[in-house]
């Protein structure tokens, strides 16, 4: 019992540093909105749109739809078809021949995959080399832009004196377990990654959401460009660090009606999505990948776990809650932990019932993190869309 208490402890001091935390970080977030344009940028500088597409072929055509609708005035479109063994590369060629696409769409076809490369920021790379723009942005073959969204990164690159620019997209929930488990790695994110230190270039934190990194092509080639970052999957957190690291001002910001994806649909895709990098994002460290279990598992478990457990035990000996301290320090936890949590769930747009998700969503994490872990120190790599992908020698 001792143990408990020290444990709940521990946990109630994590609860609220993460309140002040969550506090002052969502106090100076920006939310950029489509109604939040200005005047046309004048001159705009050209744009290349980069995208990686791997066995897409359920979502590239909405996609490449919203690329070619920009009301930005110059820009491109250059699509890497990457080994797809579906009809994404089809669908791209369909889309490429239309008139409206004329000079504004290529597609490269890509079947090789160099050794030392990952997939992705190879198929960036192909089409960073096929590119013309001042500036790139990349982005997923999943998403779908509103008309306005690269207009307005633009215009906030400039104003903010920014060599990358990052939008976070809102996410479309399809299944129960995306609304179990997502919000949770939104949180979690938020939590590692402040806006507020992001956008400062006195701190060294850097994020960058992968649909939408938008950069000075100059700056990006001077830091090394993808051939730095041949080796990692997490390429979007890698970029950011890359620009914060070379003295770049970089700015991250949460977008309303401005674009939107659906991140994964279902278990398995989850769990072999998050498991593709979550060895990686540690750095590849198996002392780091225990901690974090324990730690995360502390908070987000442990109260609720106890809470129960305690409850049923005084009911079973007829105690009073109110003299059980391990009890109300637990069901303290527990309310703390709820009230935090919640704006996040409100701002993603699904039920505030799954506020009380979390501790599965916790387990869940906790599992992708082994696994990731077990897979990759066994030299088995973690599987995603065919490939399999292991920790460089």
């Amino acid at each position: 019992m001792a143990i408990l208490g020290i444990l709940l402890g521990c946990a109630l001091i994590g609860w609220l540093g993460l309140a002040v935390l969550s506090f002052w970080s969502m106090s100076g977030a920006t939310l950029l909105r489509p109604d939040q344009g200005g005047e046309p940028l004048a001159p705009a500088p050209k744009v290349s749109i980069i995208v990686p597409a791997r066995n897409e072929e359920s979502v590239v055509g909405a996609a490449l739809e919203s690329f070619l609708n920009l009301d930005y005035p110059g820009y491109e479109v250059i699509l890497v078809d990457d080994a797809s063994t579906d009809r994404t590369g089809e669908i791209a060629d369909e889309w490429a021949r239309r008139p409206g696409s004329a000079g504004k769409l290529k597609v490269i076809h890509n079947q090789e995959l160099p050794p030392g490369w990952r997939g992705k920021v190879h198929a960036l790379h192909l089409a960073e080399q096929a590119a013309s723009g001042e500036w790139l942005l990349a982005t997923d073959a999943d998403v779908v832009f509103h008309a306005a969204v690269l207009r307005l990164a633009m215009a906030r690159a400039l104003e903010e004196d920014a060599a990358l620019v990052s939008l976070f997209p809102e996410l479309e929930f399809g299944a129960m377990s995306e609304k179990v488990v997502l919000p949770s790695f939104v949180f979690l994110l938020s939590m590692i990654f402040p806006l507020r230190l992001i956008n400062n270039p006195k701190s060294s934190s850097a994020l960058a959401a992968g649909a939408f990194i938008l950069m000075r092509r100059a700056d990006f080639q001077a830091l090394g460009g993808y051939e730095a970052l041949r080796g990692t999957i997490i390429e979007d957190l890698r970029t950011a660090e890359m620009f914060k690291r070379g003295g770049r001002r970089i700015h991250a910001t949460l977008t309303r009606g401005l674009f939107r994806t659906r991140m994964y649909q279902g278990w398995r895709e989850i769990w072999e999505g998050l498991s593709r990098s979550a060895f990686e994002g540690t750095g590849f460290s198996l002392v780091k990948v225990l901690a974090a279990v324990f730690a995360g598992n502390t908070l987000a478990v442990l109260p609720w776990a106890a809470a129960g457990a305690l409850a049923i035990r005084d009911v079973g000996f007829g105690l009073a809650f109110r003299d059980d301290v391990p009890l109300l320090l637990a069901l303290t936890i527990c309310v703390l932990a709820t009230l935090v949590y919640l704006p996040y769930v409100i701002f993603l747009r699904i039920s505030p019932l799954f506020v009380f998700t979390m501790p599965a969503a916790s387990l869940f994490y906790s599992g992708v993190a082994i696994h990731s872990a077990w897979m990759s120190v066994r030299g088995h790599g973690v599987p995603w869309k065919g490939r399999r992908y292991r920790p460089p020698v």
